[in-house]
């Protein structure tokens, strides 16, 4: 009977162990769902972060989004061969940077770790939402995370708690779910940078950069750069202080991030005293006050790879016999370009040279008098094998990697349908619906839509007139 009774209490164990199992599970998935997606600022940083290979990352930049607008880890891969990774999330505090050396250090471990200094001067505000859920969301549960909440809201446990599971603040948000959410997070491709082709309005005006005021950093941002200091030390970390070049940074602040970098014995990049020697263009390089574009964190980069291969025996991952992460990440780059280039031409001619057929689908709708353009819509037509008269007529078609997959779809036809992923597109002889949404942007000319397979992504809808295929049209946004 005891060994029957303790048969017994094995299987409940069991089942008890696998129930919590399952409950785990659920609240785990459903918590992934509800909570805030937050693009670049922070989720693709951090949960790129995730998919990269344990141990590979020499070189990890922690900060803010000036950060990750500065130091592009494809320039230091292509150019200088470092691997390198772009760690952080917009608004970051500082108390929030020494965390996320904490989570990186689990599965990382680098020989250089570059902090971007901007919220140094900044005392960490528990009231601010923002930059909290960038930073905090998306960091997986962990007793790093745990302490450090609890450290960080130290004078409000409950907000704390909410940060630390999700789904206590976010519980309400499924009434604003929609099919985005439902998409798990992919590879970050830019290996966590965000260097858009955006350049600001008018050029950056830093006259008050030399307006002297003394500045002093907060005690509770001294102690945390002490523990920053200590976790490098243990880990045989180098630690490289820099500073983007930014509106409403003064020489105040550059002065006493110095005196605390001589303090340590650390090496501090004000990157404002180099602008002139790297040929950063205050009307060509920033895409706002704060935040360089591609042009100008090509050049900010460039200065780091040269300096960070002087100073540190860092491996060349580019001479490796076999394909990693950044190689792959380059070719991805080439292909987000490619879209990015789309969705900035205009010219009818311009823009069928460049459609990228491989990988994609592209639509094509004739409406209205197109005689203007007739020779065009004909050689169109004959291109993939379809009957230039009734196209000239007016219909659609769907060409996927080169190949037309629709037939021609005039207004006498039924309408078309094609699915992939969460994605819907239909034509008929006279419109293209994406995902619900009707695109019908010239009376008489050709509409053209564009959408990625590889990525399951929209890319460009744009239409030209007939009588003025010079100009595209594209949705207001």
């Amino acid at each position: 009977m005891k060994g029957l009774a303790m048969k017994r209490a094995g299987i409940l164990l069991c089942k008890v162990v696998l129930f919590l199992g399952i409950l785990g599970f659920l609240f785990l998935h459903i918590q992934q769902r509800l909570k805030l997606n937050m693009g670049h600022r922070g989720t693709d940083n951090i949960t790129g972060f995730y998919e990269e290979k344990e141990n590979s990352v020499e070189v990890l930049f922690v900060g803010a989004s000036t950060m990750f607008c500065t130091m592009d880890p494809l320039v230091l891969y292509e150019d200088y061969g470092i691997a390198s990774y772009d760690f952080g999330s917009s608004a970051q505090p500082f108390e929030l940077s020494y965390l996320f050396m904490q989570e990186a250090l689990k599965y990382q471990k680098p020989k250089v770790i570059g902090l971007e200094v901007i919220s140094i001067f900044n005392e960490f505000d528990a009231n601010d939402a923002d930059p909290l859920n960038y930073g905090i969301t998306d960091l997986p549960f962990s007793m790093e995370k745990a302490v450090g909440l609890a450290d960080m809201f130290r004078n409000d446990k409950g907000t704390g708690l909410s940060y630390l599971i999700p789904m206590v603040q976010y519980k309400d948000r499924w009434k604003e779910l929609t099919r985005e959410d439902f998409i798990n997070p992919a590879v970050n491709y830019t290996k966590g940078a965000y260097t858009p082709d955006l350049i600001s309005g008018v050029p950056l005006d830093f006259s008050s950069y030399y307006e002297e005021e003394t500045f002093t950093i907060p005690e509770r941002n001294l102690e945390i750069f002490q523990r920053m200091v200590t976790l490098c030390e243990e880990n045989n970390i180098e630690l490289v202080l820099f500073k983007s070049p930014s509106v409403g940074w003064n020489i105040g602040q550059t002065k006493a991030v110095a005196s605390l970098a001589d303090q340590y014995g650390l090496p501090f990049i004000e990157y404002y005293s180099l602008m002139g020697e790297l040929g950063i263009d205050v009307a060509t390089d920033f895409r706002d006050n704060t935040h360089l574009n591609r042009y100008g964190s090509k050049k900010t980069s460039d200065h780091m790879g040269q300096y960070l291969t002087k100073q540190y025996n860092l491996t060349d991952y580019r001479a490796m016999d076999s394909e990693n992460s950044w190689d792959v990440a380059l070719q991805k780059r080439e292909h987000d370009r490619t879209n990015e280039k789309m969705s900035r031409t205009n010219s009818l001619p311009d823009y069928m040279s460049i459609i990228p057929y491989e990988g994609h689908t592209v639509v094509f709708s004739v409406t209205g008098d197109v005689s203007n353009m007739e020779e065009f819509v004909r050689n169109l037509a004959d291109a993939f094998g379809l009957d230039g008269e009734k196209l000239l007529q007016g219909a659609s078609f769907a060409v996927k990697d080169g190949q037309c997959i629709s037939g021609l779809i005039g207004p006498e036809d039924g309408s078309w349908r094609w699915e992939q992923g969460f994605d819907t597109l239909r034509l008929t002889g006279y419109s293209i619906t994406y995902n619900r949404e009707v695109h019908e942007l010239v009376d008489d000319g050709l509409t053209i839509l564009v959408y990625d397979n590889d990525w399951e992504q929209f890319v460009d809808v744009v239409g030209f007139d007939a009588y003025d295929p010079a100009h595209g049209v594209r949705p207001e946004t």
